[in-house]
């Protein structure tokens, strides 16, 4: 076995860890499954601890732990933000300073509360590098055209690399505070969400607006095609002139442009849809141009994807049917999580002359249990009313539950790294009824009815469904695409169609996923149907579940019709047949 790698992402949401051996990701997982805080900042020790027993070693066996940043770089924020911004910047110019001795006092204390060796070395690795390593070093790309786009690293918003032979070369970046991912962040604030955790409900709600406020909204911000050079326009924003503690990310100048901003208990009105279908709109605009600047200066025909904007599926999904490119790659954990991953590839390939890469074909990095760790969560939980039983194929179970419209709590194998539920850790129900879409939000996840909900497909059933493009075919399995759902096809699974005709599909094939595939085939040969309707399988503004005991906790307060935990099933005794 060769020398393991961790990689760290902490101090900035999506704490999480990752082990490296032998060029492969052995394991990898977000803090936040473990404490149950959602989105957490933390030093990452208990993911840690599970990587390391995964990989079936002590810390002490670790030689190099990668930072998925490099404070040093971090000074360069507030001069660029000077630069740009001068005299508004001067507002936070004390704020940005301590986010770099901030992001020192986190380097310093790794060897301490990562109970490291003295011998241990730590290496702290440029941001959009560990963004940009995380994908293209788990793609199956010898050269590619790298992008990463978020809302900040340590001075940089976006970053073009040029990958071959395993070796990443930086071509340009954006710097702060011009940032895509800013830009989407305030609109999702001012539209009264939470910024770097709903911006999954602007790009939902922008499938119900029009295009009555891309003029105004266009204003935000310019692109160049020529230079690649991005300009969000400043008087509209508030994040490069006060601390962060007193920003609100947009201005009051916006609510001349726009109107008065939505408080987060206001109803949603046209207005808020409108504004959300513009800003998607110009993100999917800036993010197309940018990567075509980026192929003229890396003609490549692969592309890989990274940074948290590349979470935005509708986003990808012009990129992928651009015409552009052969194949397109996002890594599953394509937002800070995922830069652990990242930075652990990036340092243990620059460790040896030939960087060994193994492509990422499933996201199933996570912990799994077996029926003595089931057995005692069951047991330890209060199920009267509940009957549980063993089940002698849990594929053929699960599919008649489906086939009855039962909404089903599904638990088996390893968890997913990433904030997509692949069939590990998910909530099964049947496509073929539109109410099934409103008892899922409203009843069982408790959020908003405006956001849709993501099908299954087989693989090989996928094109009779959706309209699919061959350079997304690396994109499709992860969840993280949107495509068109065939006119033909949209009566038959009214529950995971959004309003505007599409759907962020999972194409699932029996090679790479296994245990879900089994489930849609099993429920194809009783219904007809090669789909089936997967969602996270997490309570409102909670981690995805990780533990046997967390899967029971969330089937009993979701209210779930059944639960299928390994080969045991819990269900209502009134639904049991």
């Amino acid at each position: 076995m060769g020398a393991p790698t961790i990689g760290l992402n902490f101090g900035t949401h999506d704490a999480a860890a990752a082990i490296v051996i032998d060029g492969a990701v052995v394991a990898a997982a977000e803090e936040e499954r473990f404490t149950r805080a959602k989105q957490t900042k933390v030093f990452p020790t208990r993911a840690i601890e599970y990587c390391l027993s995964e990989a079936g070693i002590d810390i002490a066996d670790v030689d190099d732990v990668a930072f998925f940043v490099d404070p040093t770089l971090q000074l360069l924020m507030p001069l660029f933000n000077w630069y740009h911004g001068f005299p508004a910047s001067l507002g936070s110019m004390a704020s940005d300073l301590n986010k770099y001795h901030k992001r020192r006092r986190e380097l310093a204390a790794i060897r301490t509360a990562g109970r490291l060796r003295r011998t241990t070395t730590i290496t702290p690795v440029r941001h959009h590098l560990a963004h940009a390593a995380s994908a293209y070093l788990t793609s199956p790309f010898d050269e590619s055209l790298v992008v990463t786009i978020d809302g900040r690293g340590e001075y940089e918003t976006a970053a073009i690399f040029e990958g071959r032979n395993g070796r990443l070369r930086l071509r340009h970046s954006v710097t702060y505070p011009h940032s895509i991912g800013y830009l989407y962040s305030m609109a999702t604030r001012y539209l009264g969400f939470r910024p770097q955790r709903d911006e999954y409900k602007v790009m939902g709600l922008a499938g119900y607006g029009g295009n009555s406020f891309y003029e105004r909204v266009a204003k935000l911000a310019t692109f160049d095609d020529r230079t690649g050079r991005l300009r969000l326009n400043l008087s509209y924003f508030d994040h490069h002139r006060r601390p962060s503690s007193d920003r609100k990310l947009f201005s009051n100048e916006l609510a001349s442009l726009l109107g008065r901003p939505r408080l987060p208990d206001e109803p949603i009105s046209d207005r808020h849809r409108e504004i959300a279908s513009a800003i998607q709109h110009l993100t999917e605009d800036l993010v197309s141009r940018y990567v075509l600047f980026a192929q003229r200066l890396v003609p490549s025909r692969s592309l890989c994807l990274a940074g948290g904007v590349a979470l935005n599926g509708v986003a990808n999904a012009k990129v992928i049917e651009s015409g552009r490119f052969d194949s397109v790659y996002v890594q599953p954990a394509a937002n800070d999580a995922g830069a652990s991953l990242g930075a652990a590839l990036a340092v243990a390939s620059q460790r040896v002359a030939s960087p060994v890469r193994r492509s990422m074909t499933n996201a199933f990095l996570g912990p799994a249990f077996d029926d003595a760790e089931i057995e005692k969560a069951l047991l330890a939980a209060n199920l009267a009313g509940y009957s549980i039983t063993t089940v002698p194929d849990r594929y053929k179970a699960a599919a008649s539950l489906l086939a009855r419209d039962l909404i089903v709590g599904w638990f088996q194998g390893r968890m997913e790294f990433g904030p997509r539920a692949l069939g590990a850790r998910s909530i099964l129900a049947n496509p073929s009824k539109a109410s099934t879409t409103a008892r899922v939000n409203a009843l069982i996840k408790r959020r908003e009815m405006f956001r849709p909900l993501a099908p299954a497909v087989m693989a090989e059933h996928a094109a009779e469904y959706f309209a699919l493009h061959d350079a997304g075919r690396l994109v499709y399995p992860f969840m993280l695409a949107t495509a068109q759902v065939l006119a033909t096809q949209r009566d038959r699974i009214p529950a995971v169609v959004h309003v505007d005709g599409s759907a962020r599909v999972q194409t699932v094939s029996a090679r790479d996923n296994p245990i879900m595939w089994n489930v849609i085939e099993q429920f194809r040969q009783l219904t007809g149907l090669p789909v089936v309707l997967n969602t996270s399988f997490n309570g409102a503004d909670e981690p995805i579940v990780c533990t046997p005991a967390d899967a029971v906790r969330t089937f009993l307060a979701c209210g779930l019709d059944a639960l299928l935990i390994g080969d045991y099933l819990a269900i209502r005794r009134e639904q049991k047949e």
